[in-house]
């Protein structure tokens, strides 16, 4: 009998330490209150056409920038209802590139988005929204797709990767065609 109650409390015991370690509604990513915060676009291999065709690829460390589409933004964005998210990236720009010309420009992206919970560590967060950048006057209205998957290791950070584009739609110059085969960031939310 002795045995059965120290079985009984010490599956009682386990039960409770992996409840307490791993909280359902904490580790869920995309409920409804949820705000996160994002650095996109830190790696990856990207195709960009406007003016001229470039191939860029940073693997562990971000690409070596043709346009301002390659370059980390921060990303933010709130869940309105569970799953449905509403927010956006920004970015930022100014080089000085010695004997060359000083570059600078900034760019928004308003976006929605909608995460999809595989398991409490696998996820797809699709999103999509409008473009707008500003580079050294040159202005660019596109169209940006995002198909990010996560991993989220512990609770409250994940990894994200996937395909991305960004299709020009109005500009000053030849509209840009970006595309990323894979992009890499980090994503943590509140």
């Amino acid at each position: 009998m002795r045995k059965a109650f120290t079985l009984l409390g010490a599956l009682a015991l386990g039960a409770a330490a992996g409840s307490l370690s791993r909280p359902a509604a904490a580790q869920a990513f995309g409920n409804q209150g949820d705000f996160a915060i994002s650095s996109e676009r830190l790696m990856g291999v990207y195709f960009y056409d406007e003016d001229f065709t470039s191939t860029n690829i940073g693997l562990g460390i971000g690409p070596s920038p043709s346009s301002i589409y390659h370059l980390p933004r921060l990303g933010l964005d709130y869940f309105v209802i569970d799953n449905l998210s509403i927010g956006g990236s920004l970015g930022f720009v100014d080089q000085d590139i010695h004997r060359g010309p000083t570059n600078s420009g900034a760019l928004i992206n308003p976006r929605v988005g909608y995460a999809l919970e595989f398991s409490k560590v696998f996820g797809f967060w699709p999103r999509g929204g409008f473009t707008y950048r500003n580079v050294g006057g040159d202005e660019e209205f596109a169209l940006t797709l995002e198909a990010m998957f996560y991993a989220a290791p512990v609770e409250h950070f994940a990894i994200t990767f996937g395909p991305l584009m960004d299709l020009g739609i109005a500009g000053t110059r030849e509209e840009a065609k970006n595309f990323a085969l894979v992009t890499a960031g980090l994503l943590g939310w509140l």
